[in-house]
């Protein structure tokens, strides 16, 4: 599985670069269409998430505070399928399909898997994991959703489908996996993850629930 371990970084550094354009569109059109009490809080989120997932990729392989991220791992290991979980609460809610059979296959099929390969990674330890639970992730960024409202119909609009659905979940995913590999910024990286989560449960319960913002 060497071969595994030599895709990582480039992996991480491409899922860094997708999540980022995406994240930023995300942002601009958010800000222009929602209060200014929503906009900066969403801003300063996508500026954090991608810092964060910036400076860990940068550090080195198996570098820095060892024992701090051993006790950290089981908690970056669940906030990955709880990233991608939060995100489908909130696009889909509690319904088992989504608006198109992409959407679907990634609640159905892709984010079990993640959870598996987490699990896998958990007991084993096996470091080729690492390049799969990112790969897994980036698959849920292919085009997929319908849905047209504030973040998704830029996306519609040119490519007739969105990828912005999950892109919180890949952000999480990004966090975890980097922070994992390099050791670099723990605390930071968990307080993140946390308030990605938090904020897409949030969002799943203002939008389902009370059709707030949108």
């Amino acid at each position: 599985m060497a071969w595994l371990n030599r895709l990582q970084l480039p992996l991480l550094t491409l899922g860094l670069i997708t999540s980022a354009v995406l994240l930023l569109r995300f942002a601009i059109d958010f800000s222009s269409q929602m209060p200014m009490l929503l906009a900066v809080p969403f801003w300063l989120l996508v500026l954090a998430a991608l810092l964060v997932a910036g400076a860990n990729l940068s550090g080195r392989a198996g570098g820095r505070h060892g024992a701090l991220r051993e006790r950290a791992r089981p908690f970056f290991l669940s906030a990955i399928p709880l990233g991608f979980i939060a995100s489908s609460l909130s696009c889909m809610g509690l319904t088992i399909g989504g608006c198109s059979p992409g959407c679907t296959v990634i609640k159905l099929a892709v984010i079990p898997a993640m959870a598996l390969a987490c699990a896998a990674y958990y007991l084993g330890r096996g470091e080729w994991l690492l390049t799969i639970i990112p790969a897994l992730s980036l698959a849920a960024l292919v085009p997929h959703c319908l849905c047209y409202n504030v973040g998704n119909g830029w996306w519609i609009d040119r490519l007739g489908a969105s990828p912005i659905c999950y892109v919180w979940g890949v952000a999480v995913t990004l966090i975890s996996v980097a922070a994992l590999r390099t050791g670099a910024l723990i605390l930071p990286s968990l307080a993140l993850c946390a308030s990605i989560i938090g904020g897409s449960l949030a969002f799943f319960v203002s939008h389902h629930f009370f059709h707030y913002p949108w």
